[in-house]
């Protein structure tokens, strides 16, 4: 399958506005992916997507980071939004739009999932869904 409907398909499924939205998150989650799945998952994985995604699955050490959990995962998915608003001025309020962020990211993940997991026969989705941080195995499942 060709990046472009690869894309698409994710465009479609998460309604986002534009294509560069689009890539932005995609790119996102493949990287962080690439920094939480160990090598046969990895691989799994790089032979299901398009190869102009395999740019986006190289990890940056030779080991998944073992410190790489949910929090740190919703973190690169969270770089790709814009997530600007004025200050917060009340002392302990609440950052609405750091919340807001955080269920967006998992949503924009969860997008991206699927369209993975639609390329992944069920013990593939399994595999995988086992070796991701706790919070993101619920995620992809539920993708």
């Amino acid at each position: 399958m060709p990046w472009a409907e690869f894309l698409a398909e994710i465009q479609t499924g998460g309604s986002f506005q534009s294509r560069e939205e689009t890539e932005a998150t995609t790119v996102s989650v493949l990287r962080a992916l690439a920094e939480v799945l160990p090598a046969p998952q990895l691989e799994t994985l790089t032979s299901r997507v398009p190869p102009e995604a395999m740019v986006f699955l190289r990890r940056t050490g030779s080991q998944p980071d073992p410190m790489f959990d949910s929090h740190l995962f919703l973190g690169w998915v969270v770089s790709s939004l814009d997530a600007t608003a004025g200050r917060d001025k009340t002392v302990g309020g609440l950052d609405f739009t750091a919340a807001y962020s955080g269920e967006e990211a998992i949503r924009r993940a969860r997008c991206v999932f699927a369209a993975i997991k639609s390329r992944l026969d069920s013990h593939e989705r399994q595999d995988l869904a086992s070796v991701l941080p706790d919070e993101v195995d619920a995620w992809f499942r539920e993708a």
